[in-house]
């Protein structure tokens, strides 16, 4: 692993890491790397032949954290907004 890879590695969090942090499974974090919704780097892992894992960008889980509190808080005030209406 050359020295970019392994200070990335200390950096970033694996696809685990992310879902803990953001409370869903790693196939979640996959989906949310598929749409662009989080960044990351495929990076080879030397302990485990032929696999590779991904690095996700921190700051791109708290932007996704950060979607996820405005989307409940929009949320709960539309339908506080409907139940006002009723």
């Amino acid at each position: 692993m050359n020295r970019l890879a392994a200070a990335l590695a200390l950096l970033w969090l694996t696809a685990q890491e992310t879902a803990a942090q953001l409370d869903t499974a790693s196939s979640e974090v996959c989906r949310l790397l598929s749409l662009g919704r989080l960044s990351g780097t495929n990076q080879k892992d030397p302990r485990r032949a032929g696999k590779s894992q991904w690095l996700v960008d921190p700051e791109s889980v708290i932007k996704e954290e950060n979607h996820q509190k405005t989307k409940l808080v929009r949320r709960a005030l539309r339908l506080k907004r409907i139940s006002l209406q009723t």
